[in-house]
């Protein structure tokens, strides 16, 4: 009989723990034998918590692998960092909403990660896996990215893992191969479902086995209005609620068109800050779900 070594993969949670019981709980369902969680464990949703608490008992139930992504970056920099000024406003919002429901365990837990890790077990391949890329936590790696081609063309492994463009796929690069195994807490496309990933190790090596759950949105929409959190990143909850319901992502034109309103009436746009008028008038133009 052909070995079946499971490993299952998951990314980008963003606090939305109910989508990540769902992944846990439809792993062990597959008789998982480990877990890798490629970072951005928190913000955006609400209740952040409570995902740390899912993470540090998978740690010690299960034989995990962690690293960090560019969202605990900004959680660790914000921490060095005294003078970075986060508001309760739609573009950092969400951000101090976060950083303010984090214990210092958390914090103390995502300083002790890498950005990237190297897997290897005996009569395997080995593999690499990264958050945005084996350098930088938000560096994006999609299957036309330049940055990529080279990445996978020095690559000393025959797979590369990835997260943070919340876009589940491969891409092969001649015999190497970049995986993403998609968003567990914020997924774009696939209508809005919870996407996780399985590596199946065979005498063969290792293949993938991609999945998208259905799971209960309502209730994690329900916990940005429980935890005011809506009213404390608005009009970036309404986009996230979108993204939640319908897999459509417009979080980064939003920004952008939001600025440009902005500078076409003489407001200044002051780093994160862009004056909540322009970004609630990005949001309806874009006819984002409200």
């Amino acid at each position: 009989m052909d070995i079946d070594y499971k490993i299952a993969v998951m990314g980008d949670i963003h606090s939305n723990h109910i989508a990540l019981e769902t992944c846990i709980n439809h792993a062990l369902t597959r008789n998982v034998d480990e877990f890798i969680f490629l970072g951005d464990y928190i913000s955006d949703c609400a209740y952040p918590q409570k995902t740390m608490q899912i993470i540090y008992d998978m740690n010690k139930k299960y034989k995990c692998h962690f690293i960090r992504g560019n969202r605990e970056d900004y959680m660790l920099n914000h921490r060095k960092d005294p003078d970075e000024i986060w508001t309760y406003y739609s573009t950092s919002g969400s951000l101090l909403y976060t950083y303010e429901n984090l214990s210092k365990e958390d914090l103390d837990f995502f300083e002790g990660l890498a950005i990237k890790g190297f897997y290897e077990k005996d009569g395997f391949p080995s593999f690499r896996y990264c958050h945005g890329s084996l350098t930088s936590s938000r560096e994006y790696l999609g299957g036309e990215n330049e940055n990529a081609k080279v990445i996978m063309s020095e690559l000393d492994v025959d797979f590369l893992i990835g997260a943070h463009t919340h876009m589940q796929g491969n891409t092969s690069f001649g015999n190497k191969k970049l995986l993403n195994p998609g968003s567990v807490g914020i997924p774009k496309y696939h209508n809005g479902k919870s996407q996780y990933m399985i590596l199946h190790g065979t005498s063969s090596g290792w293949e993938e086995e991609f999945f998208q759950l259905a799971y209960d949105v309502d209730a994690v929409v329900k916990e940005y209005e429980t935890s005011g959190l809506d009213k404390k990143a608005l009009w970036w909850t309404k986009i996230n609620i979108h993204l939640l319901y319908t897999g459509e992502d417009y979080s980064d034109s939003c920004i952008m068109l939001a600025r440009k309103l902005c500078r076409e009436a003489g407001d200044e746009v002051n780093g994160l800050e862009i004056p909540e008028k322009y970004i609630e008038m990005a949001v309806k133009a874009l006819d984002i779900r409200l």
